[in-house]
């Protein structure tokens, strides 16, 4: 008797379970945190002797609102330096939020953290050196912010025209990055003149493919490719560099 109570008991609790599920509400979807990711790697030469200098790494999220975060790995064999940065920007590709750590000339120079709110960007610098220091910065509408890793250079040409060959003053947040560490990491606005220069298709190490050529303050050139902003190559021959993408994967 024992035996078929229990069984009986267990038949209840399973067909009330069941039917809680029937009538309970399906639950809601979750959202949608990525629309597409894009993962890419440079390698940086000598322009003149080809000689490895360095390279970097990247990873892009866009996400379901248009907004973007970039994680960029920078390896900057010739100046002994290694920078890891990660920035987020508008769908617009206006910053909204950046963190710079950099070690520099062989030490650690510190780290900044930097948050736009309005037209006030708020950024706290902590460093061995340097110790803690704060600052706030009034910026205009449209500006872009310099990290120094070639990943995001070509976000600082999404507001140019490049229905004609022209060239347009912008303001540029630039992060300090010396190998002083007595200089905490903080930014200066400073004006950058950006240049469009024309349409061409390069090939390098990832591929092949139609870039928007532009040149920025008179001296670095970079060929851009799709929304993104993906810089394909950058040349700086002030500084015998150059960064070519030798990978580049979209999913």
């Amino acid at each position: 008797m024992k035996v078929f109570f229990t069984t009986l008991l267990l038949t209840l609790v399973t067909a009330a379970t069941a039917r809680a599920a029937e009538t309970a509400p399906a639950a809601a979807p979750l959202p949608v945190v990525a629309a597409r990711v894009v993962d890419g790697e440079y390698r940086s030469v000598g322009i003149a002797g080809g000689e490895r200098r360095g390279g970097e790494r990247f990873q892009l999220v866009v996400h379901s609102d248009g907004t973007r975060t970039l994680s960029i790995s920078s390896d900057l064999t010739w100046r002994n330096s290694w920078f890891t940065v990660v920035l987020r920007s508008a769908a617009n590709f206006r910053p909204l939020e950046a963190y710079a750590s950099y070690w520099s000339g062989g030490r650690y120079k510190g780290s900044g953290h930097f948050l736009v709110q309005g037209e006030r960007l708020f950024a706290e610098s902590n460093g061995p050196d340097s110790g803690r220091q704060q600052q706030e910065t009034a910026v205009p509408v449209r500006f872009s912010m310099g990290t120094h890793p070639v990943s995001a250079d070509g976000w600082h040409t999404a507001d140019l025209d490049t229905s004609t060959p022209t060239k347009r003053q912008f303001q540029l947040y630039s992060v300090e990055a010396s190998a002083d560490t007595a200089k905490p990491v903080l930014g200066t606005l400073v004006p950058l003149e950006v240049e469009y220069v024309g349409e061409e298709i390069i090939e390098v190490p990832a591929g092949r493919f139609t870039t928007q050529r532009y040149r920025l303050a008179g001296m670095n050139d970079l060929w851009v490719h799709g929304a993104d902003r993906i810089v394909i190559r950058s040349e700086l021959p002030a500084r015998d560099l150059r960064y070519v993408l030798t990978s580049l994967n979209a999913r």
